[in-house]
């Protein structure tokens, strides 16, 4: 058994996975086992991976999904944790990488404060042209120079609250270094939708957590692959038809959710914060796309794409409604901007 599993979801990454492997390979602390789940790729990546089997020494193990499991990394994370022997679990994408101390820290952190979970509230986003900035969730916006280490303890409510309403934790499972006894009693798996996934398992973690560790430390390289999965190419009128698909089956899921979490089930605003927040999500990816139609055309490509002809309606006149706020919102940045010149 070691102290930590990395679980790592690849698809076609031939391009990152060298650098992913070796900022963990060139960890200070050594305790751990690398999962590798493939899903599928086509490309050189599975024959990557293997070759940096001698170097682990026997700490790393490569398996396949039987299919391509359609994207998001759900089912490779759910594989990775079934198999893990380790006392953690950390997930890390195969596109990104980690600081050296990285698992250091947080197994450091965890074990000090004997924490369910470790959230990290900062992270570096590394852009293509090999630049990076640190980011903070907006609970460290709020504390500004003061932001520092704390442990909730039994206050699930709270963690909620920080998540639906204010940004003030990330959904990205790598932001989170968590017990794998918890994740396992408390049944805490990747829901099997082709989005928004991770904010739902991150609700689990958030509400079933009894000891909450926020660390105000940037330990992960988030970068900016415009090939990754969650950003394909898609063509325009597809890109929206599949946000709104992944917006429904979200909501499903989050109503499901809601019958066994006393949070969303008992206080309805928790649960409109939350429905509110994935639609946002969802929403936000095909802004763009959004914009290259006509409000007939709008309706027409979700009418189209939709089953359910209500349904569709009824989403178009939300989608519209809120794209026209954003369009009138951004033109009056614009003309302040231009004023200010």
């Amino acid at each position: 058994m070691s102290a930590i599993s990395v679980v790592i979801p690849m698809y076609n990454a031939e391009k990152y996975i060298a650098r992913c492997l070796d900022s963990i390979l060139n960890q200070t602390f050594t305790d751990f086992e690398v999962i590798i789940v493939d899903d599928c790729s086509t490309d050189n990546s599975v024959e990557i991976a293997k070759s940096y089997s001698e170097k682990f020494g026997g700490r790393l193990s490569l398996t396949k999904t039987k299919k391509n499991s359609g994207g998001g990394g759900y089912v490779p994370r759910n594989i990775g944790l079934k198999i893990s022997r380790g006392e953690y679990i950390y997930f890390v994408d195969a596109d990104d990488f980690i600081v050296e101390t990285a698992l250091e820290i947080f197994y450091t952190a965890a074990t000090q404060s004997n924490a369910d979970v470790v959230y990290m509230s900062h992270y570096y986003f590394y852009d293509k042209n090999d630049k990076f900035q640190e980011v903070v969730d907006g609970e460290a916006i709020k504390r500004g120079s003061e932001d520092s280490m704390t442990l909730t303890i039994d206050d699930s409510a709270e963690n909620c609250r920080k998540l639906f309403a204010e940004n003030g934790i990330y959904q990205m499972p790598w932001t989170k270094f968590v017990q794998r006894k918890f994740l396992l009693k408390n049944k805490i798996e990747f829901p099997q939708i082709i989005s928004g996934g991770d904010f739902i398992w991150t609700i689990q973690v958030v509400y079933y957590s009894k000891r909450f560790l926020r660390l105000p430390i940037a330990l992960y390289f988030h970068c900016d692959n415009a090939e990754s999965v969650t950003r394909k190419k898609q063509e325009p009128d597809k890109k929206i038809v599949n946000s709104v698909k992944a917006f429904l089956m979200g909501a499903k899921a989050l109503r499901d959710l809601s019958n066994k979490i006393d949070v969303l089930k008992n206080d309805k605003n928790y649960l409109h914060f939350a429905m509110r927040a994935f639609f946002g999500n969802c929403l936000a990816r095909n802004f763009e796309a959004r914009q290259q139609f006509s409000t007939i055309e709008l309706f027409e490509i979700l009418c189209e794409g939709l089953t359910d002809e209500w349904t569709a309606a009824f989403l178009f006149t939300v989608i519209d409604s809120e794209q026209n706020a954003l369009l009138s919102a951004n033109k009056r940045i614009a003309e302040l901007e231009k004023i200010r010149e």
